[in-house]
């Protein structure tokens, strides 16, 4: 474990759930000053470029960013030139998706071929490699398909190596460990009307274009996974080393992921830029190794305590001896508290800082959200936690200007909630030092190395960068989204035929975002293998050599009409501190307000948009799909 622990005890179970009506109500005129100074808060940080103040590395020259290193291409692989299924992304998100399709009984691992620009399995856990990785979820509910693997996590809260191992298993049971091409940019994805397949353009490092076939494409490309930076006057022409925490340079810093023993940066002065949820990691360790850092801040973090610890064998074996569904009962009870249900479950059994948080529920979704009196009583229930937030920066920090920076003056589903028992203790060493900006009031400063701490531009099914997806008629989905989004369910959309994607747009969000993708991929593999069963049936004694899927636009229709009938949330968000949830604060006119509602998520929360689709598949007959078979001539 990177992170200190705090606690050795086993993970506390039948913890009573914390009822709202025992939270203490604040008064108008103290919850409107907060709000008040909240207001004054987010306006310093406003700024009329919006989004366009960051730039993606894809916008930068490539020598500046460490690339985690190359990985051999197998080219067996290219020259299949053809696929049943290919998965772009290798995370725990494409590897639910095989998982479930093989469970399905639909294919062979053979069949499938994942295309990812990473070098492993993993995803953002294989991108990632910066020093105090660790997932802020409870490993016992993040982590995938520990019921089928029978693996049990060294900790509440596991580290980014074991994440990365964990992805490895995965590939490994299900046999798909010599299913991918790493290290390969998909450039764009063509569908052919007359053969019903996709042209997939893929480029491998240091080769040259191909172009491979595939009846079904997955588009698994994870939430954040375009890393941004600010734009900066002359960096493209600053001499020492720049980097970002999701392309750690260990060859510079000394160390290595499961051994960040940073050597080689004790005589150097270190800039780092940020302050969310990779700093609250990064930061206590650096500051272990380096002579001088100077953190850059533009928005503090909400911080909570963590409480890592060991698993408790005895505990586990208890847990799971109830056999098959622990996982799934877990998962959902977490989310109860985190969506705020009414009722709440009696028993909390993650009974964590994100269990504590039931004003998240503004974010992800509420089935209590229509009331008319929801928000005022998720603004009660969150002054009192983000209260105590600011209470814990004053005791710990003893500087105190720089704890009067480090205090969250937002309301805490602004931006994502963080954890660490050790980030603030950090400010109080003499070696590190927290101020407003680069060119703070005219000073400049003088670094070795700046490392960039910024995150990623939040993307989706939506935005694709540079990946362009050409449908029917030749029509672009960019194009297509640009007078609203539309799908059914959120993971298919008219136009495209057998073209996957997990959301996030008009789906169901949860504060753990590995239950939303396991979900949906249950979802798009009964939607397929279903698919496949019906056409058989359709043509008896008839060889079916392939089929397509597609949602009719009715169909889409009237699910974006149940998005926006849900969609409450939005303009909570929009009022937020500038972040990549509100598209950095930019205000939107009725029109744009309106498309962007149409992008929202299913505001009733996770339970609800889970209920809704499995009544879907009970119904049977895969309703508001046009299925086309293609027989062998």
């Amino acid at each position: 474990m990177l992170e200190n622990s705090t606690a050795a005890e086993a993970p506390p179970i039948n913890q009573p759930a914390t009822n709202i009506a025992n939270i203490a109500k604040t008064s108008e005129h103290d919850l409107q000053k907060i709000q008040d100074q909240y207001d004054v808060e987010r306006k310093k940080r406003l700024r009329p470029d919006g989004p366009a103040q960051y730039v993606s590395f894809t916008d930068e020259p490539t020598n500046m960013f460490h690339s985690n290193g190359n990985v051999a291409i197998d080219n067996s692989l290219l020259q299949e030139k053809k696929a049943r299924v290919l998965i772009v992304g290798a995370g725990f998100g494409g590897l639910l998706f095989a998982v479930r399709l093989l469970q399905s009984g639909f294919l062979r691992a053979t069949e499938i071929l994942f295309v990812d620009t990473a070098g492993g399995f993993g995803g953002t856990w294989w991108w990632n490699k910066y020093p105090g990785l660790a997932c802020d979820v409870e490993s016992y509910t993040y982590m995938p398909l520990l019921e089928e693997t029978k693996y049990m996590p060294s900790q509440k809260y596991v580290n980014g190596p074991e994440l990365r191992e964990h992805a490895n298993r995965i590939a490994g049971q299900w046999n798909l460990s010599e299913r991918a091409l790493f290290q390969t940019v998909v450039n764009k994805l063509a569908w052919n009307d007359q053969d019903r397949q996709w042209t997939v353009h893929v480029t491998p490092h240091g080769q040259s274009p191909t172009a491979i076939q595939s009846d079904f494409v997955i588009l698994a490309t994870g939430l954040l996974n375009s890393p941004k930076i600010p734009k900066l006057d002359g960096l493209e022409t600053y001499k020492w080393k720049v980097f970002h925490t999701s392309r750690w340079d260990y060859e510079y810093t000394g160390g290595s992921p499961s051994s960040p023993t940073m050597h080689r940066l004790q005589d150097k002065t270190i800039g780092f830029v940020g302050t969310g949820a990779s700093a609250v990691q990064v930061i206590p360790h650096l500051a272990q190794w380096v002579k001088k850092v100077i953190v850059f801040q533009r928005t503090p973090s909400s911080v909570d305590w963590r409480r890592n610890h060991p698993t408790d064998r005895t505990w586990w074996a208890k847990m799971v001896q109830g056999g098959s569904g622990w996982q799934r009962e877990r998962m959902e009870n977490f989310n109860s508290f985190c969506s705020n249900e009414d009722p709440l479950p009696d028993i909390d059994l993650v009974d964590d800082g994100w269990t504590k948080m039931r004003s998240f529920s503004v974010l992800i979704g509420s089935p209590s959200g229509l009331d008319q009196d929801h928000l005022t009583r998720m603004h009660q229930l969150d002054l009192h936690r983000q209260e105590a937030i600011r209470r814990r920066v004053e005791s710990t920090v003893t500087d105190q200007a720089t704890a009067r920076a480090l205090k969250p003056w937002y309301p805490g589903w602004c931006k994502r909630p963080c954890f660490s028992d050790n980030f603030l203790t950090a400010f109080n060493r003499s070696n590190v030092s927290l101020t407003g900006g680069i060119l703070a009031e005219g000073q400049e400063y003088d670094l070795d190395a700046i490392i960039f701490g910024t995150g990623y531009s939040l993307g989706g099914s939506a935005d694709r960068g540079n990946l362009t997806v050409t449908g029917r008629d030749n029509q672009t989905l960019q194009v297509k989204w640009q007078k609203g989004l539309t799908s059914l369910h959120g993971v298919m959309t008219n136009g495209f035929p057998n073209l996957f994607f997990p959301g996030p747009y008009q789906a169901g969000a949860s504060a753990n975002q590995v239950y939303v993708l396991d979900q949906l991929a249950v979802h798009v593999a009964h939607i397929i293998s279903e698919a496949g069963k019906l056409t058989s049936k359709r043509n008896p004694g008839v060889t079916v050599i392939g089929f397509t899927i597609e949602p009719s636009s009715r169909s889409e229709g009237e699910w974006t009409s149940k998005v926006l009938m849900r969609a409450r949330a939005l303009g909570v968000i929009l009022n937020c501190t500038p972040g990549y949830f509100n598209r950095e604060g930019v205000q939107f006119g009725d029109l744009e307000g309106l498309l962007a509602a149409q992008s929202g998520i299913w505001g009733e929360g996770i339970k609800s948009y889970v209920k809704e689709i499995e009544g879907w598949r009970r119904t049977g007959g895969l309703a508001g799909l046009d299925i086309q078979s293609r027989h062998d001539t």
